[in-house]
């Protein structure tokens, strides 16, 4: 991601002097998540992707799972290691762009919220070659992704926005897409269109 894409992110983080401060926060893991960890038999590896603070990284550690947490702001990776320093949790949390990055290992479960929708990232062809390099077979991706409602949602400052529909498309047929619990968003700033509807996929690996 080029310095330009960074800025709005280095601003947000040099004001945040902790995970809630950020405006993306939540510490209620998504539902999807959960139920994808539920449904399999037992603690793998997990791979967080753009992990900001860690929030769900500490959860899925916390569930038994080895994660390997990536994020290309240096200021993410050291407020997640400061979040875990006292604790004992499997988490490896690397400064790495989604588009480079690259690992030997396979993981049961891959989580991106935010990091595919962020103008700049990587294309989306290019995102699916990594994420086939990096899922297990049977293995369960979850992507909270900026949903597009229709031709005229198309906003020129904010996330990149695509319909359900070309998401399962680019993954198939490699990945099946089990669930599909999108929603509206409303009180969302005047220059993203006041509502936005916020796509929460899982998909699994075929």
């Amino acid at each position: 991601m080029s310095g330009e894409k960074r800025n709005p992110f280095q601003r947000l983080y040099q004001s945040a002097t902790r995970p809630e401060d950020l405006p993306w926060h939540s510490a209620t893991p998504p539902a999807l998540l959960v139920k994808a960890l539920d449904r399999r038999n037992a603690p793998g590896r997990a791979l967080d992707i753009g992990c900001g603070a860690g929030t769900y990284s500490i959860y899925m550690a916390e569930r038994g799972y080895r994660v390997t947490a990536i994020d290309f702001m240096a200021q993410a990776i050291a407020m997640l290691q400061a979040s875990i320093a006292d604790r004992d949790l499997a988490i490896e949390a690397i400064q790495a762009d989604v588009g480079t990055w690259e690992s030997d290992d396979r993981f049961d479960v891959v989580l991106d919220i935010g990091c595919m929708h962020a103008s700049g990232t990587i294309e989306p062809r290019a995102y699916k070659a990594q994420l086939l390099r990096w899922l297990a077979p049977d293995g369960d991706f979850i992507l909270v992704h900026f949903g597009r409602r229709g031709w005229w949602d198309r906003w020129p400052i904010g996330p990149n926005r695509m319909y359900a529909d070309t998401l399962r498309k680019l993954f198939a047929p490699e990945l099946e897409l089990i669930e599909d619990a999108s929603e509206i968003r409303r009180g969302m700033p005047l220059f993203m269109g006041r509502t936005a509807l916020i796509g929460r996929y899982w998909f699994r690996r075929t």
